[in-house]
């Protein structure tokens, strides 16, 4: 098998503000050159329009978020801002263009424990798929590595500009996958979604306190969230101003992109078109899709040994992964690991996956 190309780490500590400085000065190239994707993408559906326009108008819609995200996090995008010579505006877009859009539902996510693994410890499994800049964001996926002056270090697999997380684990071994789910339930008046995961990880030593946090923040969009640790692991099914948690059944729960709990299926909202130009097929935008992925995952995961080569391959197979499979990664929290593929190519589940101890 050909050797993975190494994984751009970045290691980050300090205040907020300190945070922020470091990560935009050492990634604003490319924090400008993801800019310069948007406005592209902006100027081709825009017709006669022009770019900039759409872009002033996104950036005035993003900024309907900022009272409502936490000083520290504020303060660190000022920090990247500054560090890498672009307007606030455009930290800000990058961080909640998912809050904005709510355009991602093809993610595929596992976690297993109990008599699935060798010894008991629960692994987690995700694919985060997108519908657009799918190259940009196999190329510029970053690891960051973070310590913040207040809340536990954490891991992040992001991209240059981003400041939340939606992959991630913390020192204390809490791991954490963000997946969109269609909700009726939205709101401008909340925590961007993955600013929220993020304060989860900083504050979330265990896997209730960590789902705890999320639940008792205002949210502003539809998510279902994978919490794992060595030795348990929870489902969060939420919206903006409501939640439950689904825990796992003999040692194994998975998660697509709709809501599984009748409990939150009269809030359940329409899956949303195809965007222009995107990689992937109309039908990759429904609820059909995410059922069939669900299905599948059942199917690979029934009554069968899962470990980190496994699950891998799992994570691989033509039901689950898409031409928008843009990070595929398996995090061991028991071990302080995770295994992060590195194909060059969306679907990048189909490898090689590279190996990393953290926090050695």
């Amino acid at each position: 098998m050909t050797a993975p190309l190494p994984l751009r780490t970045l290691e980050l500590s300090g205040s907020p503000r300190e945070l922020g400085r470091w990560h935009g000065q050492a990634l604003g190239p490319e924090i400008r050159a993801l800019r310069r994707s948007l406005l592209h993408y902006l100027a081709r559906i825009s017709l006669y329009g022009g770019a900039l326009p759409l872009y002033a108008l996104a950036v005035f819609l993003g900024k309907r978020f900022w009272p409502f995200i936490p000083p520290r996090f504020q303060e660190e995008m000022r920090g990247v801002a500054g560090g890498a010579q672009v307007g606030l505006g455009t930290i800000l877009l990058l961080n909640v263009i998912d809050d904005l859009a709510n355009n991602s539902p093809r993610c595929s996510a596992l976690a297993a424990g109990g008599p699935y693994t060798r010894d008991g410890s629960y692994l987690l499994g995700r694919n985060l798929d997108y519908p657009l800049f799918t190259r940009e964001m196999v190329q510029h996926l970053t690891l960051f590595l973070l310590a913040p002056a207040q809340g536990l270090p954490l891991a992040s697999l992001a991209w240059p500009g981003y400041v939340g997380v939606c992959t991630g684990m913390n020192r204390a071994g809490v791991a954490l996958a963000q997946l969109t789910s269609m909700s009726r339930d939205r709101t401008w008046r909340g925590v961007p979604a993955a600013l929220r995961f993020r304060q989860a990880l900083e504050e979330g030593a265990d896997v209730p306190t960590a789902a705890s946090l999320v639940l008792k923040a205002p949210g502003t969009i539809g998510n279902n969230l994978l919490l794992c640790a060595p030795a348990e692991a929870a489902g969060l099914e939420i919206a903006a101003r409501q939640g439950v948690i689904r825990y796992p059944r003999g040692g194994l729960i998975l998660a697509t992109n709709h809501y599984q709990s009748g409990l939150m299926a009269p809030i359940k909202g329409r899956f949303p078109p195809r965007p222009p130009f995107s990689p992937l097929a109309a039908h990759h935008f429904t609820e059909a899709y995410s059922q069939a992925r669900l299905a599948r995952l059942q199917d690979l995961t029934r009554g069968t040994p899962l470990w980190p080569g496994k699950i891998q391959k799992i994570l691989a197979d033509s039901g689950i992964a898409n031409a928008g499979t843009v990070v595929s990664v398996v995090f061991s929290p028991s071990e302080a690991k995770l295994w992060v593929a590195r194909g060059p190519q969306p679907p990048v589940s189909h490898g090689p996956f590279q190996e990393i101890r953290l926090w050695d």
